[in-house]
């Protein structure tokens, strides 16, 4: 709707302009005798010239040729006395079928130069089109194939993370019993006294006995020789 309100506001201010200008020009002393002459030929070919432009550039549309009946009707109720003069009704069709002519024959003149500028200009959007549905792909095959690098060098990864974390948890587990195994078994461990039969009470006893004696002896020894 935006698009067809920007075709069709220049035509439509030059339309209304000249059909509600032109005939007050006219309605002033000597032109009064001559306002045949701007509704049969002024306001007629400003309808004609005005399709044919317009066609030439956006080429044929039908509604365009409704402007100037529509602006007619304001001019025919201001000047021209409205729907009670049977002329005006006539003139709207006129308007009508001129605009229709100055559609085909901006079509003819300049169709062909039209039609040349629209395939360029598709072509252009095409290939313009066709280069970002290339960029975007290449993108995509890039991302694509960086994202397989970066699953591949996590499964890569994680066999080596999980060798290692093995052999960290199994290592210490040998270390310890490698030295369990190479530690030699204490006396406490190696001896069991129950097994034993010597008589460690005498042996202590008599280990004290001599202890004592040697002390005696060596008190006498002070005193002897003091």
């Amino acid at each position: 709707m935006n698009g067809m309100v920007k075709k069709y506001l220049p035509y439509v201010l030059i339309i209304f302009a000249v059909f509600l200008l032109v005939p007050l020009i006219f309605t002033i002393g000597p032109l009064k005798n001559f306002s045949a002459v701007a509704y049969y030929f002024i306001l007629l070919l400003t309808q004609v010239v005005c399709c044919a432009v317009y066609c030439a550039k956006h080429g044929l549309d039908f509604l365009f040729t409704l402007i100037a009946p529509i602006a007619f009707l304001f001019t025919m109720i201001i000047y021209a006395g409205g729907f009670a003069n049977f002329t005006n009704i006539v003139l709207l069709f006129v308007y009508l079928a001129a605009g229709i002519f100055g559609l085909f024959l901006g079509d003819l003149a300049f169709g062909d130069e039209r039609r040349k500028r629209e395939k360029r200009e598709k072509q252009a959007a095409e290939e313009v089109l066709l280069q970002a549905n290339r960029r975007d792909e290449e993108l995509r095959k890039e991302l694509e194939s960086e994202t397989g690098k970066a699953e591949g060098s996590r499964e890569a990864s994680r066999p080596a993370r999980r060798t290692q974390r093995v052999r960290s948890e199994e290592r210490p587990r040998r270390t310890a019993k490698t030295d369990d195994e190479k530690r030699p078994a204490r006396y406490s461990e190696r001896h069991n006294p129950e097994d034993d039969d010597f008589d460690y009470d005498k042996y202590l006893s008599d280990i004290d006995r001599m202890l004592d004696d040697d002390k005696r002896d060596d008190l006498d020894d002070i005193l002897n020789s003091n």
